[in-house]
């Protein structure tokens, strides 16, 4: 049914194509903050488009150019994407501003990303636009308001595309995240994008019926990919909601499942437990949520502890098992790189944890045993993509060996924008070089964590990540403010564990002794290590990135610099 995609060379061309086809044709679902909804054919995306191409075209903005799009949650966003595309510009999408941030902290940001893509226009409200002015004075970038732009205002399919980029032409820059270091732009091509869709549109098994269901932010890879571009691409609507309404309100997206009858969502880890802890099973009284047959949670490593929760809490509304899917990506492989087979729960791998801290092998272990652990499969590599799991020189490894995930596919990204020197290190013979350790058991992947936040203490490798589960399911603490990391400890020759812990509302100095040792009790018995310091702070103490991911290396920097001022 998807098999056409293949043939597409632009990311531009599915959207001529649908328009030629049926301009009326519903492409998208906009959930404005305030919940009022607006259809919008393909005809009038491109139109819309067509409208920020002309006014592109009238800057100056030639092909290969970058693009910054820092619109926030808006129809101007989607407007100015495909806009920036029809004029063979590249686009990129800025992280949207929050509600609490400071516009002097957002701008400064926003400078920042100019001088590192080299971008030639940045699109951004009218409100921001002195100030972005007046910050980008002397840099040779041109910044233009929305509210110049009259996108709403043209017949369907009155505006052709002035020119696009196709093939090995970059079509995207995606920014990481930078959780454990400094943002670095990935450039996407238009053919290693369209491979991604079509491996992604045969893993999903795509329907007549499916409808996109996405509140993920399109400057993130998921939510932009996942949940936008490849909906295009399957000409099947997506219903798009603010990710911000979705975290003060995150009853939006099961709502959205229900009225549209949603088939695909996305919830990550933090996503699963928010939605849980949040949304109370008054609040779902009349949901049929029976119509999700895929809902993706692609956080590395997947905690089975969260599926079960959710499975728990919604099953009563008809949302079945089946659905919880899993996958592993990186904005290197444009997105995805597993994905669990549609229609099965992702398998349970339970290992013995010591072993694998002494040996480095995932042995398989009894469920009910002192010292098993449940690893969540992470799925199987999608269509065209090879994994294999290498050791420190390189070697590949059999079969259950902890390792570093490799990768090679027609999906990776053409080097980091403006850094060579960041680019050949991770790139060894069409190989890609994760940073994520993991293993392989059968054909699926099993992710344990970051190469580099390791904690080795007395030889044993440590995952963080294992801290941090046993230390979120503590009575007290604030599940998504839980970050743990080593300390080289000078005196004893290796690193000491230090866990920094939010705690939920206040607490007087008898309970925090109380979680504190039921945390170290806790931890030990899972995995015998002791932890050196277990310091409690404030929920918004915790630092970010502005993906929402635990940032180790700057809470890291953060807890010495506060020891060096004790």
């Amino acid at each position: 049914m998807t098999d056409h995609i293949a043939a597409f060379k632009s990311l531009v061309e599915p959207v001529l194509k649908r328009v030629e086809a049926d301009p009326e044709q519903l492409a998208v679902i906009f959930i404005e903050d305030d919940e009022t909804e607006e259809k919008i054919s393909i005809g009038q995306l491109y139109s819309a488009a067509g409208a920020y191409a002309g006014i592109l075209h009238e800057s100056g903005i030639k092909p290969g150019n970058i693009v910054i799009i820092a619109t926030g949650h808006s129809q101007d966003l989607l407007y100015a994407f495909w806009g920036t595309l029809c004029t063979g510009a590249v686009p990129s999408v800025f992280p949207y501003k929050g509600p609490m941030s400071l516009t002097t902290s957002y701008i400064e940001r926003l400078k920042n990303m100019v001088q590192n893509s080299g971008a030639r226009l940045v699109i951004t409200p009218p409100n921001l636009i002195s100030p972005l002015q007046e910050s980008l004075a002397g840099a040779n970038c041109r910044v233009l308001s929305t509210g110049d732009v009259c996108a709403g205002q043209n017949d369907a399919g009155s505006r052709p595309p002035v020119r696009f980029a196709s093939g090995e032409q970059i079509a995207y820059l995606q920014y990481t995240s930078g959780t454990t270091g400094m943002q670095k732009g990935v450039r996407l091509s238009h053919q290693a994008i369209i491979h991604f869709v079509q491996a992604f549109a045969k893993a999903l098994r795509i329907k007549d019926d499916d409808v996109i269901v996405n509140w993920l932010p399109l400057y993130h890879d998921f939510g932009l990919f996942a949940g936008f571009i490849a909906p295009l691409f399957f000409e099947r609507p997506t219903v798009l909601i603010s990710p911000f309404k979705w975290v003060r309100y995150p009853k939006i997206l099961l709502q959205a499942v229900h009225k549209h009858r949603g088939t695909i969502s996305f919830l990550p880890n933090s996503a699963h437990n928010h939605t849980v802890r949040f949304v109370s099973a008054e609040e779902c009284d009349g949901f049929d949520l029976s119509s999700l047959r895929v809902l993706i949670n692609g956080a590395e490593p997947v905690f089975i502890e969260s599926q079960e929760a959710f499975l728990e809490h919604f099953a009563p509304y008809g949302f079945n098992e089946t659905a919880l899917s899993t996958g592993y990506g990186m904005a290197e492989n444009t997105l995805g790189v597993t994905f669990s087979p549609v229609g099965e729960r992702a398998p349970v791998d339970w290992i013995d944890i010591k072993e694998m801290q002494v040996s480095g092998k995932a042995v398989p272990a009894p469920p009910d045993a002192a010292g098993s652990k449940a690893n969540v499969s992470s799925g199987i590599p999608l269509e065209g993509t090879e994994v294999a799991i290498v050791d420190e020189e390189g070697n590949r490894l059999p079969g259950r060996n902890l390792g570093e995930i490799v990768i090679r596919s027609p999906s990776l990204f053409s080097g980091y924008q403006g850094r060579p020197d960041l680019t050949e290190p991770v790139m060894k013979g069409g190989w890609h070089l994760s940073g994520d350790l993991g293993y392989l058991a059968g054909r699926h992947l099993y992710v344990c964590g970051r190469k580099k936040d390791l904690v080795i203490v007395g030889g044993h490798n440590i995952h963080p990540e294992d801290i941090e589960t046993a230390a979120a399911a503590v009575p007290g603490i604030y599940p998504s403010a839980v970050v743990a990391f080593g300390i080289q400890d000078e005196e004893l020759g290796t690193e000491k564990a230090i866990l920094i812990c939010g705690m939920a509302g206040s607490a007087d100095e008898s309970r925090k002794l109380e979680i504190e040792r039921e945390l170290r009790r806790r931890i030990f018995n899972m995995l015998e290590v002791k932890l050196a310091e277990i310091h409690f702070v404030k929920p918004n103490w915790v630092v970010k990135t502005h993906n929402g991911k635990i940032a180790r290396g700057l809470n890291r920097e953060k807890y010495k610099k506060e020891l060096e001022t004790k």
